[in-house]
């Protein structure tokens, strides 16, 4: 008996098939018995075989159920926030309107002149008044700018075509910023109303008289001082004063 017995060797371990042989030359089967030794070593090699490890077959063999799929979330999606910097809240951007809203009303509070109260109803009244008086001023002045270059266009055509009275001149000089000094010199034979003329061109340019003197010289020359107001500011240039005048002098005959 320990004839048949193989001895084991830690070299190679033996294969299944040879646990079993069949003797040659003989008429019945022998066993061929393998020491404890080898099969432990041949087990040992085995690393694919683990127990311990469950299987995704052996978990749903075992009877238990698949993880629940997550609950899908409803309602509005999340804005992506902005990489600018941090989001700002509701409140605070509430608070940086009303602060921009109250810098603009005192900005308009310091241009305004005249401000009858201080809340900011009265206060918009207020730069609606100022900006109403502001157009009429300017449709004022575009008035009287048009009607100076009329009257300077007029001078130069008569003077050109014609040309002033050779017995009348006239001299204008301003004096400050609103006022004027004039003096018209007409010789005898025109000296006729001569007073009255002066008048007459002075009221139809709204030149409000403040002094006038007139005299007569030797050889009857009639002379007229005048210091007048100017309150049209496209008058108050010398030149455009003096043509305007000698314009209509020469409409008064």
């Amino acid at each position: 008996m320990d004839e048949l017995v193989c001895p084991g060797s830690s070299s190679s371990s033996p294969s299944p098939s040879s646990f079993f042989s069949t003797a040659a030359g003989h008429h019945h089967q022998e066993l061929e018995f393998v020491s404890g030794d080898v099969l432990e070593e041949w087990l040992g090699d085995n690393d694919w075989l683990d127990l311990d490890e469950p299987s995704p077959g052996n978990d749903m063999m075992s009877g238990g159920e698949p993880p629940a799929p997550a609950p899908k979330s409803r309602g509005r999606k999340p804005r992506p926030k902005s990489t600018g910097g941090p989001p700002i809240s509701h409140v605070e951007a509430e608070r940086q309107r009303r602060d921009k809203l109250n810098r603009r009303f005192c900005e308009l509070r310091a241009a305004v002149p005249t401000v009858s109260r201080m809340d900011k109803a009265s206060l918009l009244a207020d730069a609606a008044n100022y900006i109403a008086e502001l157009r009429g001023r300017v449709e004022q002045l575009e008035a009287e700018t048009k009607r100076a270059a009329a009257v300077s266009a007029a001078a130069a055509h008569s003077s050109v075509v014609g040309g002033v009275h050779q017995e009348e001149t006239l001299e204008v000089r301003m004096v400050g910023r609103d006022a004027a000094a004039l003096r018209l010199t007409t010789a005898a034979r025109h000296r006729r109303h001569a007073a009255a003329r002066f008048m007459v061109a002075l009221r139809s340019l709204d030149l409000g008289v403040q002094h006038a003197c007139v005299c007569v010289v030797g050889g009857g020359v009639t002379v007229q001082d005048a210091v007048v107001d100017v309150p049209a500011a496209a008058l108050r240039d010398e030149r455009v004063l003096r043509a305007a005048l000698v314009h209509r002098l020469q409409q008064s005959g």
